[in-house]
């Protein structure tokens, strides 16, 4: 997978991963992470990554971003969770005229978004009031545009659209409590405002910038974003693992756990779960890139990213549960930090871009040739 190949580009991601590593316990106990993090999350170039050229983006080739979330992820998973929204994000800028697009994102844009049809729309006007809440808007602090999917059926184009509206328009919520991924911040947010009909898009709608990232299917970047992460979180855990049996005397056994057995073909069936996914997500995103830069990625090679994505977060909740049971009384304490892992591969596993969803696009196109737009 090609690496981030700018220098200063590749500092300030080192930067960024440096600052989550050191603060990730931070994120642990207090549910977002920490000041110095946030920073070095806007002053890097992940936020402008996926952003178009022509609007001051810098219109990274989709294995850099995939390369930069998964270096972040392995400093601290909450921080790369945040990457993985943050990062690809900008491909949304790429439904919008180039003007339009430029008026919204200012010079340092950073964009979350809700993927949950919550809101309401009615139109004013020239414009559309949007009302609602929206959950799990992660790195919410961050933001400085936000996309809000609502239902628009009174649009020319009807059905679901991601509304952009800008930071000061909205109220955050700093409701974030869940199992894993504890510092990504990923609150709900809520307005009730004006925002004008052309600040709408649809994610299955063909782009109009121009650029092989924006033939790169949409969905499929922001899943391998999440896919990333899920990799990460496995390597973790991998690397916990082989530090704990190799430290850890068993109660029932002589010398270290590492020795055992039964740990070590843990050991390798985790090992093995976690090379054969990335082996197959790797491809998958290869072969549709290499199409992508030739001209168009086929429905077949569509599918087979999602199954690839959904089959990473798979394996790393797999992974992660095999190693914490092998690893018995030694791995529920959080220094030896198995657990937390495991929290984060159970979390990552849950979003739908991974979930049942994905692997349901994946199906329905290989059973039926029918090829969804959000496939």
């Amino acid at each position: 997978m090609t690496l981030v190949h700018d220098q200063p580009a590749l500092v300030a991601v080192g930067q960024l991963s440096r600052a989550a590593g050191e603060h990730r316990e931070f994120g642990e106990r207090h549910g977002t992470l920490h000041p110095a993090v946030w920073q070095a999350l806007t002053a890097s170039p992940l936020p402008r990554a996926a952003v178009p050229a022509d609007c001051g983006g810098l219109q990274w080739d989709p294995p850099q971003i995939l390369a930069a979330v998964r270096e972040v992820a392995l400093a601290d998973p909450a921080a790369g969770w945040v990457a993985a929204i943050h990062g690809p994000a900008g491909a949304f800028l790429s439904r919008l005229p180039a003007q339009t697009a430029r008026d919204l994102v200012g010079d340092a844009p950073v964009v979350a978004g809700s993927s949950v049809p919550v809101g309401r729309t009615e139109p004013e006007g020239e414009e559309v009031r949007l009302r609602g809440r929206w959950p799990l808007v992660t790195g919410a602090p961050a933001m400085t545009l936000a996309a809000l999917a609502a239902p628009a059926d009174h649009h020319k184009a009807p059905g679901t659209r991601w509304w952009l509206v800008p930071r000061d328009r909205l109220s955050v919520e700093e409701d974030w409590d869940a199992l894993g991924l504890r510092g990504s911040a990923s609150y709900t947010v809520a307005c009730d405002t004006l925002v004008p009909g052309a600040h709408s898009i649809s994610l299955t709608d063909a782009p109009l910038a121009d650029g092989a990232l924006y033939r790169y299917p949409l969905y499929g970047l922001l899943a391998g974003c999440i896919a990333e992460v899920a990799r990460a979180s496995g390597e973790r855990a991998l690397a916990a693992f082989a530090t704990l049996a190799s430290t850890t005397a068993s109660r029932y056994g002589s010398g270290p756990m590492a020795y055992q057995p039964a740990v070590q073909a843990a050991f390798d069936q985790a090992d093995g779960r976690l090379h054969a996914a990335a082996g197959l997500l790797d491809a998958a995103t290869e072969a549709a890139w290499s199409s992508a830069l030739a001209g168009q990625v086929s429905p077949g090679q569509r599918a087979l990213l999602r199954t690839a994505c959904s089959q990473m977060a798979e394996a790393a909740e797999a992974a992660c549960r095999t190693l914490f049971d092998a690893a018995g009384a030694a791995a529920i304490h959080r220094a030896a930090g198995l657990e937390g892992c495991w929290r984060d591969a159970m979390t990552i596993s849950r979003h739908a871009l991974v979930a049942a969803r994905g692997r349901q696009l994946a199906g329905a196109h290989h059973l039926t040739a029918t090829t969804a737009g959000e496939l």
